[in-house]
């Protein structure tokens, strides 16, 4: 099913939600590389590490940590408060096998998808021109999203900070 070799599905509410192949792939290898750092034990991350090591943002974060509990390649369980996370990585490293044979799937998608866009080379210039243009604005919206996210994220930091001071007390 070519649907589901490129994206990771789950349902909220009756909405499909997607996460896109590329995504899960960055999840996957983040929480493999955080789990042989800890020896396969489990570890203890404040949301807003994971989101700065991957550059997702935190509504990215919540499906993907969201999708892979589901699938089963991590184990997610409350951490010290509500800005950490508990995460057990379930998955053992694949074989260099299948990352080959993934990469050369890969690779031929692309080549299928720069074949077609040689045989449609009537496009106008102007429409070029429109497309690099939106993509830009596209770009530049993302940027500042990811900015006040990222101050959102800090915000949350020093909310978890206080929290554990309170506790303490």
């Amino acid at each position: 099913m070519i649907f589901k070799k490129f994206y990771n599905c789950f349902w909220k509410d009756g909405l499909a939600l997607r996460l896109k192949e590329k995504t899960h792939r960055k999840f996957v290898e983040f929480f493999e590389k955080i789990s042989c750092m800890y020896q396969g034990k489990d570890f203890e991350l404040a949301y807003s590490d994971i989101q700065r090591e991957t550059g997702a943002a935190s509504v990215t974060l919540k499906r993907a940590i969201q999708a892979l509990a589901e699938d089963g390649v991590i184990e997610v369980n409350p951490g010290r408060n509500s800005r950490y996370a508990r995460f057990r990585f379930l998955l053992i490293s694949q074989n260099t096998d299948e990352k080959s044979s993934e990469a050369s799937e890969t690779r031929n998608l692309e080549d299928f998808n720069n074949s077609n866009r040689a045989q449609s080379g009537g496009n106008s210039e102007s429409v070029n021109e429109d497309v690099s243009e939106l993509t830009q604005l596209v770009d530049h919206l993302r940027r500042r999203v990811r900015n006040q996210e990222m101050a959102i994220a800090l915000l949350q930091d020093r909310l978890a900070e206080i929290e554990d001071k309170m506790r303490k007390r």
